[in-house]
């Protein structure tokens, strides 16, 4: 009979752990999120997150926004390998897997001609209904009809006809995307000066790569790094990194949420 009880009671704390862990694996990016939140202050937390040798990417997650949409990396020189510019098998694109909070991670591809969809299909390209991390519907605008918010493809739907892929889609401001004001530079900028110059001939390529930026455990880039280089030309050669901010709003970038500056 106590072997029994004792049975019965740790199949009762085994049912109970495991609710507990399902609980905590589903609720795991706002329990991370809140742990940052709390501790962000302390010496501890900023000395883990230190690094003798960060990478390029983690010390632009650390650049702070100041009044300028694109400043340019390794002297806008992009760093692809010899193996990276091989045109041996044709055009391709590659996205990475999500982390584990669900976030887009880079795409790589080789741009070409033959990827991009009809001109016919590209206009009538359907509305994206994906929710991408720390997306949020906020009007901006003084009638209120623009949106604070994109779903900023990675590669752009004009290369290669992906629209309503979740790995290829991240929460982004239109000033990322794509800036309307005068002069300003945004990702439409690079990818139109990419197009343009796949549009000249079929026996062009692009080597092209496009990185969120996060920071910590936030669900929001703070930005997109892209690197792009023509194979056996020098029309096309960038490296920049573009915030993912809004002139005149401020953005929570842990879980999207953002409130106009008064």
């Amino acid at each position: 009979m106590k072997n029994y009880k004792r049975g019965r009671l740790a199949r009762i704390i085994l049912s109970i752990l495991f609710i507990f862990a399902i609980v905590i694996y589903l609720n795991r990016t706002s329990i991370a999120q809140k742990i940052i939140s709390l501790t962000s202050q302390s010496q501890l937390v900023n000395l883990d997150n230190k690094k003798n040798n960060p990478t390029v990417d983690e010390s632009l997650a650390d650049t702070n926004y100041a009044n300028q949409n694109v400043v340019t990396v390794n002297n806008n020189q992009p760093t692809f390998s010899q193996d990276d510019l091989k045109i041996e098998h044709g055009g391709w694109q590659k996205l990475s897997p999500f982390d584990w909070l669900g976030r887009s991670q880079v795409a790589n591809a080789l741009l070409n001609q033959k990827l991009m969809p009809p001109a016919q299909k590209y206009k009538a390209r359907e509305r994206l209904t994906i929710k991408t991390p720390g997306y949020h519907a906020i009007k901006t605008g003084t009638n209120n009809t623009d949106w604070l918010y994109n779903r900023s493809h990675l590669i752009g739907y004009q290369f290669t006809g992906l629209n309503n892929e979740a790995k290829n889609l991240i929460t982004g401001t239109r000033q990322l995307n794509a800036d309307s004001r005068k002069d300003a530079q945004s990702m439409v900028t690079f990818e139109t000066e990419v197009a343009d110059y796949l549009h000249q001939s079929s026996k062009n390529y692009v080597r092209y790569q496009v990185t969120p930026v996060y920071r910590n455990v936030e669900l929001v880039p703070r930005g997109i790094h892209m690197m792009a280089e023509s194979i056996g030309s020098d029309a096309i050669k960038f490296n920049v990194y573009i915030f993912n901010v809004q002139e005149g709003w401020t953005i929570n970038y842990l879980n999207g949420e953002a409130k106009e500056n008064n």
